[in-house]
């Protein structure tokens, strides 16, 4: 029978959708997939405290070295000074002239094999053992498309991030130039290569009264800045802007032939085609994108309807009801507050950190990710223990459905810029063996200093994440038709950990609790 469903569901394509099924892939520590979560980038602190402690070994060892030198040297040349004052009355001393000798045929062979011998042996080794643990280039891609999603999502001004300002709020971490130029040459290899422009040029203006220390090893080359800024240019065919960056390049590097033959080719560019006039407009964005990025930049919703106490959708809730919020009835949406404790929310979460892996989507099943949505996930067993099986209690309490033939709770840690870009959580081809999902319900098990929110972008809700609160609607129509209405997002994460538990509940469980009935107005 799981046989038949996999198959199923092998071609699934509908909406954005089907990427709401998601499937944990291999654990990240065999991938290196440290930007997708929190949680995940967790060891990364500590492996730099590592790095970091091995760097100041090897300094020791160097400045041992440097202390024998020094007190050695200091000894020699008092000797030599002396011999140097009255060197006949130095060399006539017969002690003083053979340990002259001495020195000069056995020492010094002795500091010279001192001199090549290497510093850092066992830094090298521990470094090389902890090399295997830093992160990919994908995560490094991972990361700046983070930035990048931040800073287009939010439509944030490059300077203003650059500064550590987000989003009108300053806080006191900024990026580096070597953060910046990494993102700005991530920027240069994408498809819309002309986004790169303002991160270099920035590079380009830090480094301009800068001269470059041959022995620093971080050092960023200027010329290298300038190479790939007028690349960037010639790409997007901005010709003119590239030319001067060129000559720039040129008054330090005069002979250097790639530069010359580079620039002789963007004249030859310039002469026989036209260039494009270099402006900051961007291309329309895909409507269901432009649409995304306008809910995720408006303001909370604030309910029109009403708050009230929950005491009817099960017997429990007579004695301890629930605080609910409905924040619409097409679709039925609904905010449940306070509904986990902090020690339930501690002990979902450590059990969720035990089992992350990144997640992946049915929809395609030939990739082993699905793009629209950046995150780490786990599955939890509503049996495992008598925490899960109290969450799955308080998810019947709230929507007064059964859980049998659902899927496992899913938790769910966003990384940088972690988002999930808009779908649907109900297949528009209904499975046969679990039915459709025909409802959704999401725990937020933490506050999110900025972003974050889940927008349905049909319906106009905003509900930014608030520890301990969960969502409820309807995915179906009551005749069991998908609600295109409920189409969500949830906004990328300026700051803050965002972790959320998800409880799909299926069709198969509900035939005399909501039997299907016709439809009597487009909202139901």
């Amino acid at each position: 029978m799981q046989l038949l469903f996999s198959l199923v569901f092998l071609w699934l394509f509908p909406y954005v959708a089907a990427d709401a099924f998601t499937l944990p892939t291999q654990n990240n520590a065999a991938r290196g997939e440290y930007s997708l979560s929190v949680v995940s980038m967790k060891p990364l602190v500590e492996l730099e405290a590592k790095l970091i402690q091995n760097l100041d070994d090897y300094a020791t060892a160097l400045e041992h070295k440097l202390q024998i030198l020094h007190r050695h040297i200091a000894e020699m040349r008092v000797e030599n000074e002396q011999a140097q004052r009255n060197v006949t009355l130095y060399l006539s001393h017969p002690l003083s002239a053979f340990a002259l000798i001495r020195r000069l045929h056995s020492d010094w062979p002795q500091w010279r094999q001192y001199m090549a011998k290497p510093v850092g042996r066992a830094q090298l080794r521990n470094f090389d053992a902890l090399q295997g643990a830093l992160p990919t280039q994908m995560d490094l891609q991972d990361a700046c498309n983070g930035i990048v999603r931040i800073q287009e999502i939010y439509g944030l001004q490059e300077s203003h991030i650059f500064e550590g300002k987000l989003a009108g709020i300053q806080y006191n971490t900024s990026m580096s130039t070597d953060d910046i130029l990494a993102v700005g040459q991530h920027l240069s290899c994408t498809k819309n290569s002309t986004e790169a422009i303002p991160w270099l040029q920035e590079v380009r203006r830090r480094l301009r009264n800068q001269t470059k220390d041959p022995n620093e090893p971080l050092a960023v080359d200027k010329s290298e800045v300038l190479w790939l800024l007028a690349e960037t240019y010639i790409k997007s065919k901005h010709y003119a802007e590239a030319l001067p960056i060129l000559d720039i390049a040129l008054k330090d590097k005069t002979a250097d032939a790639v530069f010359l033959r580079r620039r002789e080719e963007v004249q030859q560019l310039i002469a026989k085609e036209r260039s494009t006039i270099l402006d900051n407009h961007k291309p329309k964005d895909d409507p269901r994108l432009a649409e995304f990025k306008q809910r995720c930049r408006s303001r909370g919703s604030l309910s029109s309807l009403h708050c009230s106490y929950n005491f009817t959708t099960t017997p429990f809730l007579r004695l301890a009801p629930l605080k609910m919020e409905l924040l619409g009835q097409h679709p039925y949406v609904v905010v449940y507050h306070d509904v986990l404790s902090d020690s339930e929310i501690a002990g979902i979460i450590g059990m969720a950190e035990q089992r992350m892996a990144r997640t992946a989507t049915i929809a395609q099943p030939n990739r082993t990710s699905w793009p629209t949505r950046t995150a780490m996930g786990a599955w939890l067993k509503r049996s495992s223990n008598a925490l899960t099986q109290r969450v799955a209690r308080r998810v019947v309490d709230m929507s007064g459905l059964q859980l049998e033939g659902s899927e496992r709770m899913q938790v769910i840690n966003y990384g940088i810029g972690g988002h999930y870009i808009t779908h649907k959580d109900w297949f528009t081809d209904t499975p046969t063996v679990m039915g459709n999902r025909l409802a959704t319900v999401l725990f937020y098990l933490t506050d999110v200093e900025q972003g974050g929110a889940t927008v349905f972008t049909k319906a106009q809700h905003k509900v930014l994440p608030r520890r301990g609160t969960a969502l409820f609607w309807y995915n179906l129509h009551t005749d069991g038709e998908g609600d295109w209405s409920t189409a969500h997002a949830a906004c990328p994460i300026i700051v803050g950990s965002k972790w959320v538990l998800t409880q799909w509940i299926r069709e198969r469980s509900q035939i005399f609790i909501r039997p299907c009935l016709q439809r009597t107005s487009a909202g139901d």
